[in-house]
Parts: C-alpha cells; sequence; structure tokens
C-alpha cells in the first residue's frame, strides 16, 4: 500500500513537471498568440496531474490499445505464457522515457529493506506536508488579524461584497473564501481610481480565483518536495493578475488603459503585496512583475476565431503530452527493466477455440495463435506476486496459478488474506 502511494506521488510529480517544463519551453511563442486568459487556465493542467489527474490519463492512454481490440472480462481458468509484445504509438514514445524510471524502480525493488524505506519515505512526506499547511494556515491567519486590526466598513454603492478600509493593507486585495471581502489600504481615492480597483477584485470574485488558489495550494502542499510545484504556484499567481487585468480593460481604449495603469502604479508607490497567501488575491504585484503587467495593458490580445481553435488544440496537445509522461512513469513503475511489456500472460481458451490473453495486471492482449505460444513454468516466488496483485487490485486469480502454487505458500496466502483458494481436482 505504501509501495502504490509513493509510486503515485512520484508519477504525478513527475507528469505535472515535465507538463510545466514542456509549457514554459512553448512560452515564448504562446505569448505571441495566445491571451493572459489562456495562459492562465492552461497553467492549471500541471495541478490536475499534480492532483492525481496523472493517474486518471494514464489510464484512458493505456486503455485506447486494448479499446480498438474489445473489451470482455478475465476468467477464472487459465494457462500460463509469454507475453505478446504489441506495443501502440504512444507507448512507443514514452518507452525511452520510461526505461529510466524503470532502471530505478528495479533497484528500488532489489532494496533488501524496500518497506521500511517506503514507510520513512511516506512519514517524511506526511511531516512535510503537515509543516507546509501549517505554517500557511498560520501565516494567513496572522495576515487577516492585521488586516481587521484599526479597519473601518466602507460603504460602496452596488458593490456585491463588503468592502474595508484597512491601515495595514499594503495593496487592494480580495480576501477570504466563504464571505469574500474587498480590502482597501486606508488612503484617499478618487472615484474613478476606486471604480478601477473595485472592477479587478470583482473579476477575481466572479472567476473564482480565490479557489482555484486554494486547489493550487493542495496541489502544492501535497508536492511540497518538488520544487516546481512552487514555481507553478508562483506563475499561476502572476498570469491570474495578467488574465484579470485583460478582462478588466478589453473593452477600454487606449486612454482608459492608461488610467488603469496610472492607478496600478499609484498603488505600487503605495506597496505591494509582498507575500503569496492562501485565500488572498491583492491588485499589485511584486515590483518585477509589475512592468510586464504595464506592458500587456496596452497590448491585449483579442484571439480570432482560427488562434482560438489553434488555443485548444494546443491545450489538448498539452493534456495529451501529461499523459504520455503519466502513462510512461506509470508503465515503469509495474515492469522490471528485463521485460519491457507486461510479464507472462494469462490465455483463456473457449470451448469454441477462441484465444484471449491478458497480462500479469489483468489489461487485455492480443493472444498469439494456439501453435505459436509455449506454457512457460514460473517460479514459486513469480506465482505468488502474480497472485497477489490479482487480489490487491480485485480481479479474480486464475486457477492455473493456483494449482501451480505449492499447497504453503497458498496457505500463507489465504492467511494474510483471509481468502479461501483452492487447487482444482484436476491433476
Amino acid at each position: 500500500m505504501m509501495m502504490g502511494f509513493v509510486s503515485f506521488l512520484f508519477i504525478a510529480s513527475f507528469a505535472g513537471t515535465i507538463l510545466w517544463i514542456l509549457q514554459y519551453s512553448l512560452k515564448p511563442v504562446t505569448q505571441k498568440y495566445f491571451s493572459q486568459t489562456w495562459h492562465y487556465y492552461s497553467s492549471l493542467i500541471p495541478v490536475f496531474f499534480l492532483l492525481g489527474g496523472s493517474e486518471i490519463m494514464s489510464r484512458l492512454v493505456s486503455f485506447i490499445p486494448s479499446a480498438s481490440s474489445g473489451s470482455n472480462h478475465i476468467q477464472a481458468a487459465g494457462m500460463i505464457a509469454e507475453p505478446y509484445a504489441q506495443v501502440s504509438t504512444i507507448e512507443q514514445t514514452a518507452a525511452n522515457v520510461s526505461f529510466w524510471i524503470t532502471q530505478r524502480f528495479d533497484e528500488l525493488r532489489r532494496f533488501s529493506s524496500t518497506k521500511e524505506f517506503m514507510l520513512i519515505a511516506t512519514l517524511i512526506w506526511t511531516v512535510g506536508a503537515t509543516v507546509f499547511i501549517v505554517v500557511n494556515i498560520r501565516k494567513y491567519r496572522a495576515f487577516k488579524r492585521s488586516i481587521f486590526r484599526g479597519s473601518q466598513v466602507r460603504h460602496i454603492v452596488q458593490c456585491p461584497v463588503q468592502v474595508i478600509a484597512s491601515p495595514h493593507a499594503t495593496t487592494p486585495l480580495i480576501m477570504g473564501f466563504w464571505n469574500p471581502i474587498v480590502v482597501l489600504p486606508d488612503i484617499s481615492l478618487s472615484q474613478k481610481e476606486l471604480a478601477m480597483i473595485l472592477s479587478h477584485e470583482l473579476v477575481h470574485l466572479k472567476r473564482g480565483d480565490l479557489f482555484i488558489k486554494l486547489i493550487v495550494f493542495a496541489a502544492n502542499a501535497i508536492h511540497w518536495f518538488n520544487p516546481a510545484a512552487y514555481i507553478l504556484n508562483r506563475q499561476i499567481s502572476m498570469f491570474c493578475e495578467l488574465s484579470c487585468d485583460e478582462q478588466v480593460v478589453q473593452h477600454m481604449d487606449i486612454e482608459g488603459r492608461r488610467s488603469y495603469g496610472e492607478t496600478l502604479l499609484s498603488m505600487l508607490e503605495y506597496g505591494v503585496m509582498k507575500k503569496n497567501v492562501v485565500g488572498t488575491s491583492g491588485l499589485c504585484s511584486p515590483k518585477e512583475h509589475m512592468k510586464r503587467r504595464l506592458i500587456h495593458l496596452m497590448n491585449v490580445k483579442k484571439m480570432n476565431k482560427p488562434v482560438m481553435a489553434l488555443s485548444i488544440v494546443a491545450a489538448i496537445a498539452l493534456v495529451g503530452g501529461g499523459g504520455a509522461a503519466a502513462f510512461a512513469a506509470g508503465s515503469a513503475s509495474k515492469n522490471p527493466t528485463d521485460q519491457q511489456v507486461a510479464g507472462y500472460n494469462v490465455t483463456v481458451e473457449y470451448p469454441d477455440g477462441k484465444l484471449e490473453a491478458f497480462d500479469k495486471d489483468g489489461n487485455r492482449v492480443a493472444a498469439k495463435p494456439k501453435e505459436s505460444y509455449a506454457p512457460k513454468k514460473l517460479t514459486t516466488e513469480e506465482i505468488v506476486d502474480r497472485i497477489k496483485k490479482h487480489i490487491e487490485k480485485g480481479i479474480t486469480v486464475p486457477q492455473g496459478y493456483i494449482d501451480e502454487l505449492p499447497q504453503q505458500n497458498l496457505d500463507a496466502i489465504n492467511e494474510s488474506y483471509r481468502l479461501k483458494l483452492q487447487k482444482s481436482n484436476r491433476n
């Protein structure tokens, strides 16, 4: 179980990181043609993989080749045969990537204290994730207390949320998940500046950006050991502000955009929100990002239909790339390097002569003609390993495995899993 959890973390982190690297390498091109809103939402694709999407996509990719040949349930009885090596295009693409990962997992399997290692790794992950969450929650609570200290309610007509002015706010921001409020610095603002600020913060509220940031925070907490998760978190925060600016000024003329930029500059002179606090979204980014925001204000891209279609294709390609990476890592975690396909198959022969074959993990593969395969004797350790995999996956254990297993090993499995597997009467 711990091995499965650690493998899940590794595969999810690997796929998310590969996808983030791919996005980052394509950014010089995508920035020329695609909107900041596209960059914001497409940046969430790696988050999807970090939060378990890698397992979904890996299963989907592995399902594609088997779906083409139909699907049937595994029968109880079977024969042990050599593997049939049918590899799809996606599998071939992922093979080179998976080879290195496979070697690492093989080394881990050969490690004499694998269970102890997995236990230590799980404990370290648990402590790290707990510390990450506790530190950020304390930071949010401390920030919230400081904001409310000495604050005053501002009565703004036709504003859907409460607005307060705080002497401790260094920039306008929206804060809170269930009852969000807009926080303003305790300074004098003109009606025009106030309208610009509220427009920006209400776009965050309408889009649910705070909940998106919470999801990103969860991914960062789970993958606290991965530096890419921290960079991705900051990157999404930046794209969030850029896309919000884009939506605010998309219907403005040049003068309106200039006024909005001047509002950003005036808030920048007053102060910026230097820390990325969970549950908040501030108007002013760190100074190194403000120049980029001001440039984009005057060059907001309106994507036409061909570019929109291209952006959708690009997003689908990113998801596919992440799926291929997840499939490669998943395959490597299951397959030893000396068996690049899936190990021995269970081949079922029906009364009408039809043959069906399944690999050791229960995945359907193409069956060889009866005369082209020869049964191969498995070692006791190999049979025990395959029976345990079938039990843990909830797959019916082939009777051929049970009959080939020495009685003492069968008794040990029955005792461990509280089962009543029995040998057949046939000799």
